[in-house]
């Protein structure tokens, strides 16, 4: 089977849960994330980047004030980093080449740790605090990220070695309105429990010693930066109250000015500081408190922080001194302005911007909470994390963490961008700016690649507009960025008509990027343009000719440049003149672009019926996915690149991607052809893929498919899926939420500027509501079980489609509500409209095949390799060790009962092998190999039959209208099925044989039934699931089918069971969700028996409640966890 995480089929990997499962407090709350123990180790780590606070300039991780003093970790490492971060505020390093060569980046820029600010110590008579002291003891502890209120608290209560008793409360908030983006602000309250106490001393500290990881091995994480390289330059005190440190880069001369102010009060008076003490690099106010002994008075400082870095005045003309003075004034002034509010006002203040935020960016779902909170979470740090002052960007780990070196990639357009275009526009605007800011960047980079006179190309990963990316085939190579660019340009003149950034910069960059394609690619002695020598999305195909993703963005984008041309001419005369005499652009240049455009290469494979990824991916080798074990992903850290690229294998989605960005380009039939082809050759090794491959399966109809994708993404870093977040959270994967459910299952795009909603209601969900803005317009969207109301909530009116045929009008306050188009076609009048049955359950002698061949191969076994008189065994094995050992899938891999029975009953230890041993070699595969041999001879020879009384089943089914599949775990099923006389009746079914080139699980996963239900265009909540032996399986996936039957067929034919057999099985079978058990199929089973079955069947909900209700059934223990 298939060691690739399939997500697509609901399977997630091994997923990391913090302390006191940092999902949930005291019951699960959507608006909260929480921890309810003291974290250590990996749980700690990962904790400081999901409780991370930030405002798009200021980023603080979310580490205790006064630092980690837990375990390490596996390497001896704290797994801890204090982490303060300014967006876009960097140094530089010399990257080192071990060969130099043309046009590489010379520098990498790299997003600093910067003064840290957190820093808030205690000792209670002497006693430092600590929750970590072996002899200490912590009590009602928890931690919380409040979504709506945007803080972290925590609370507890701690009783010192000597038995001084406390409860702390402390709280963070990082103040999200632009006005007030250079602060943040901590509160610190200290309440004595006990009356041995006699002092508390408290230390609020600054530090501008600071340095960044080092280089690791892991490529994703670490700087190349030796030692500390943000230097302190000076150290100021105003007065008692307020200090700063100053610091400067060593290389990009970059200043950062950090201010602090503390005030505290003890039992409701003032308290001031003994002494602002001054260290090496540090700042410390100190607060003394004579407690006396008395208990239940409170002790609360407040900590006022204040970050301004010369970013901040950038246009300001001032020389080094003049600007070192300025920050400070600045500074200065912000620090006391924010002291002057009232601390209750700052957070009321919080509350109500984000609640204007969520007014239009939130997702509302009814019928699961853990994706709810997922979605709010997402959310929420999507906000943190965007630059809105139009210099600076996203980066692919906000500023949460320093993986990825704080970098901005084609994330931003491709994912971030669209969730603020349709719901934050003016944020959206910000991000298009960036990039019309950076054009002089871009030229000068298509310069650097020699040959290339005119045009632009942006940077893969920059923070001020250089190219930081030391590996140019998975960085430079991948050009893709100048289409991805003009795409989320395109989208966004869409959606706002945002005539002045168009003329202001916006058509100067698509018309450069548009010249660099032409500069770049050349003509085919066909007549075709192409584009050699790229790398698309997916970076375990490198630098490759055609890369389709590439040229069928590049044929949008100059086929845009030409129109926006046009544009201007005719609608901004004087405008496009001014432009076309400062950039030297004539009409022969559109005319090529246009021709370039429309003769853009974009291949077809006619044989197989897909397109080529590039022009030689059709010509490798498959990668092995069977024999990779799951530690060896990512691929990209246990594989040399040679290794990787020379291989049919994927990172992430790359030409599904390209059916989703240009989807009006592709037929359904085509998406569908391309999506099953390359599905099972991704390895999702990038958060990035899982939100592609969900929005396109919806698309296709493979809803269940669309839905465990949105699974996986919707909690990436809740449940540090990607065992990552520990170094940043995942801002395009976030932004990739919204994309599942809105661009998925709202069925929400935009073509040729008119906006289209198809929505469908996944059967987990009770309802979602959303909203959308568009051209000033404010849409809300409600999707319930059978209709879907919009209202116009704001703006002037907005026009769209609904369902493809319905166009709908809408003023503003003015609703419309519309009934759901059934995603389902040829509905019956039954209460299902498919089944999918099991073939052994169809034909039960084909587990005597099985039985028979299993016995003849380890019968000849036992003869040429045992003394099998030594070893107790008269002949081959009973039906008993079939049942119990042979049959057993549920278990680390395919033959792990096959390895028992032979322990058990010879004590051999047979090694596993690959499934590429040949019959005769002493391995578990051989031996699986030799059986399949066996048995398809047995077949061939005499080949099982369907009874007459299940052929007239299958009959009947059909005629009543039913669709109906068939899923077989044997590679001979092909045969199997075309020789029984079902084949005729069968819409739809999967066999062996397709399992591995799928990437599907088996036994005892519903992979191969879900995959089924999709080639049949149905959905599990209308099908019916017949299975022979589901022992093993996931209750909650046999829960999804609208009804459950087994059939347990006998091994020896005409020995059926006995009611004591049966009355056990039935009882296994129940525990696991199955609703009926039959001991004879055709006689039990007709239409009207079904149906009544399902009419009187428990509701959905009921059954997952009971599942989950239900201690015993331990095949479940997480809803988000692979079995």
């Amino acid at each position: 089977m298939s060691r690739r995480r399939n997500w697509g089929a609901g399977e997630f990997g091994t997923t990391s849960t913090a302390a006191g499962e940092p999902k949930a407090c005291e019951g699960l709350s959507t608006w909260h994330v929480c921890e309810n123990a003291v974290p250590s180790g990996l749980d700690n780590h990962v904790n400081e980047a999901l409780f991370a606070l930030g405002n798009g300039f200021i980023g603080v991780r979310g580490t205790f004030e006064e630092g980690y003093a837990g375990p390490l970790n596996s390497k001896g490492e704290v797994p801890s980093e204090q982490g303060i971060f300014i967006n876009g505020f960097y140094d530089e390093h010399v990257i080192k080449y071990p060969e130099v060569g043309y046009g590489q980046p010379e520098k990498d820029s790299v997003m600093l740790n910067v003064t840290n600010s957190k820093i808030i110590k205690m000792t209670v008579d002497g006693e430092p605090f600590d929750m970590y002291h072996a002899e200490a003891k912590v009590e009602q502890y928890y931690r919380q990220l409040n979504l709506k209120e945007g803080t972290l608290t925590r609370e507890l209560v701690w009783t010192s070695p000597k038995g001084k008793k406390l409860k702390l409360e402390t709280l963070r908030m990082v103040p999200l309105d632009e006005n007030r983006k250079n602060v943040y602000v901590q509160e610190y309250v200290v309440t004595p429990l006990s009356e041995n106490i006699d002092s508390i001393v408290i230390q609020s500290e600054m530090n501008g010693k600071v340095t960044n990881k080092p280089q690791s091995k892991d490529p994703r994480v670490g700087a190349g930066f030796t030692g500390q390289v943000l230097k302190m330059k000076r150290r100021a005190a105003q007065d008692p109250k307020y200090s700063f440190i100053e610091s400067r880069t060593t290389c990009s001369n970059l200043s950062l000015m950090c201010g602090m102010a503390n005030t505290m009060t003890y039992d409701d008076k003032v308290v001031e500081p003994d002494c602002s003490e001054i260290d090496e690099q540090a700042i410390r106010h100190e607060f003394t408190i004579p407690v006396h002994k008395k208990k239940d008075a409170k002790i609360v400082l407040r900590k006022y922080v204040v970050y301004v870095s010369t970013q901040c005045f950038r246009d300001e003309e001032k020389s080094e001194g003049d600007c070192s003075e300025y920050v400070e004034k600045t500074a200065s002034k912000v620090l006391k302005q924010t002291m002057s509010v009232d601390f209750s006002k700052l957070l009321d203040e919080q509350k109500v911007f984000l609640a204007n935020y969520y007014e239009t960016a939130t997702i509302d779902i009814k019928g699961d909470d853990m994706l709810q909170q997922g979605l709010r979470f997402n959310i929420f740090h999507l906000l943190q994390a965007v630059g809105r002052d139009g210099i600076t960007n996203v980066g692919a780990k906000g500023i949460s963490g320093e993986g990825y070196n704080g970098h901005y990639f084609w994330d931003t357009e491709i994912y971030i961008l669209p969730f603020f275009l349709y719901s934050r526009p003016d944020i959206a605007r910000n991000l298009v700016q960036f990039r019309v800011g950076t054009l002089d960047k871009a030229r000068q980079r298509a310069q650097e690649l020699g040959g290339i006179k005119k045009g632009a190309l942006y940077p893969w990963r920059t923070i001020h507009g250089d190219e930081c990316s030391a590996y140019f085939p998975a960085g430079t190579a991948q050009l893709h960025i100048n289409a991805d660019i003009a795409w989320a340009f395109k989208q966004y003149m869409e959606a706002t008509d945002d005539t002045e950034l168009l003329i202001h910069g916006g058509a100067e960059m698509i018309l450069e990027m548009a010249r660099f394609w032409l500069e770049y690619g050349n003509w085919s002695p066909a007549g075709h343009f192409q584009i050699n020598c790229v790398t698309g999305p997916d970076e375990y195909t490198c630098l490759v000719n055609n890369n389709y993703y590439t040229n069928i963005m590049v044929q949008d984008a100059l086929s845009y440049a030409v129109d926006i041309a046009y544009q201007l001419r005719y609608e901004h005369g004087a405008a496009y003149e001014q432009l076309c005499s400062k950039i030297s652009l004539d009409e022969s240049e559109l005319n090529e672009m246009k021709k370039a455009a429309d003769k853009m290469y974009l291949p077809y494979d006619k044989y197989i019926g897909v397109h080529p990824q590039d022009d030689s991916f059709l010509q490798k080798k498959p990668w092995d996915f069977e024999n990779t074990p799951a530690d060896k992903y990512p691929l990209l850290m246990n594989f040399h690149y040679l290794v990787i690229y020379k291989f049919k294998v994927l990172k992430q989605a790359d030409l599904v991607l390209a059916l989703l960005l240009q989807s009006d380009k592709f037929t359904e039939n085509e998406k569908k052809v391309n999506f099953d082809y390359y599905e099972p050759l991704t390895t999702h090794d990038s958060s990035l893929s899982t939100a592609v491959y969900s929005v396109v399966a919806a698309e296709i109809g493979y809803y269940q498919k669309a839905y465990n994708y949105f699974k996986c993404t919707a909690r990436m870093d809740l449940d540090n899926i990607h065992n990552n977040s520990q170094h940043g959270i995942h801002t395009a994967c976030m932004a990739g939420t919204w994309m599942c459910v809105v661009r998925g299952f709202a069925g929400f795009s935009v073509y040729n500027n008119v906006v289209h909603l198809n929505p469908y209601l996944p059967q987990e969900w009770k309802g979602y509501s959303f909203k959308l803005t568009y051209k000033g317009a404010v849409l809300k969207v409600e999707v319930n079980s059978k209709t879907v109301v919009y209202t116009c909530v704001n703006g002037g009116r907005i026009n769209f489609v609904h369902g493809n045929t319905q166009k709908i009008y809408l003023k503003k306050g003015r609703s419309k509500e519309v009934l759901l188009k059934d995603k389902f076609e040829d509905l019956t009048t039954l209460n299902f409209d498919s089944v999918v049955i099991d073939l052994d359950a169809a034909i039960p002698t084909i587990q005597q095949c099985h039985f028979e061949s299993w016995r003849e191969v380890l019968t000849t076994f036992f003869e040429q390799k045992l003394d099998i008189k030594n070893c107790g065994l008269n002949s081959g094995f009973t039906v008993n060790d079939y049942l119990k050992d042979l049959r057993n899938q549920i278990a680390s891999h395919r033959f792990a009962g096959l390895e028992t029975f032979l322990k058990k009953t010879t004590g051999l230890d047979i090694p596993v092998g690959s499934s590429h041993d040949l019959p005769g070699y002493d391995t578990l595969w051989a031996l699986g190999n030799k059986k399949t041999e066996v048995f398809r001879k047995m077949i061939e020879e005499n080949p099982p039959q369907a009874s007459l009384e299940m052929l007239q089943l299958f009959k009947t089914l059909k005629n009543e209208g039913m669709k109906l599949g068939l899923v077989t775990y044997s590679k001979s099923g092909e045969s199997l099925i075309q020789n029984s006389g079902l084949k005729r009746y069968v819409d739809a079914y999967v066999t062996g044989t397709e399992m591995g080139a799928l990437g599907l699980r088996g036994k005892p996963h519903m992979d191969m039934y879900e995959r089924v239900v999709e080639q049949l265009f149905t959905d599990a909540s209308r099908c019916v699931v017949i299975i022979n032996d589901p022992i093993g399986f996931d209750p909650v996936k046999i829960a999804r089918f609208k009804y459950s039957i087994s059939f347990p067929s006998p091994i020896v034919e005409k020995q059926p069971w006995t009611a004591e057999e049966l009355a056990v099985i039935e009882q296994d079978h129940h525990r696991i969700g199955i609703q009926k058990v039959v001991k004879d199929l055709p006689s039990c089973l007709n239409v009207d028996v079904m149906d009544e079955w399902v009419t009187n069947s428990e509701p959905y909900e009921d059954r997952i409640a009971r599942i989950y209700e239900d201690g015993s059934k331990k095949a479940l223990s997480f809803k988000f966890t692979s079995q």
